[in-house]
């Protein structure tokens, strides 16, 4: 009997970690962002816009396109948009 319970913690604790290794594996293929609106974020430019200032935009850091610039209100650099 002990050694039946044993086998099946086993079997439990090496599909758990078979499960993990996968949920890991996929994990860094793709970024998970929150759909949230950054307050600091006064305005931001992009490569497809030049030098023009975007503003009235509700991104954040996770969510702005690769190579947009968020900007505060006194132009501070916040963060530069990174492949998603």
């Amino acid at each position: 009997m002990a050694f039946c319970k044993v086998r099946i913690l086993s079997l439990l604790l090496l599909s758990g970690i078979f499960l993990l290794g996968i949920e890991v594996e996929y994990g860094n293929a793709q970024k998970m962002c929150l759909q949230v609106c950054d307050n600091e974020v006064a305005y931001m430019t992009c490569p497809s816009s030049g030098d023009e200032k975007i503003s009235g935009v509700c991104v954040n850091c996770c969510t702005a396109d690769e190579g947009c610039k968020l900007y505060r209100a006194d132009g501070s650099l916040i963060c530069t948009g990174t492949p998603q």
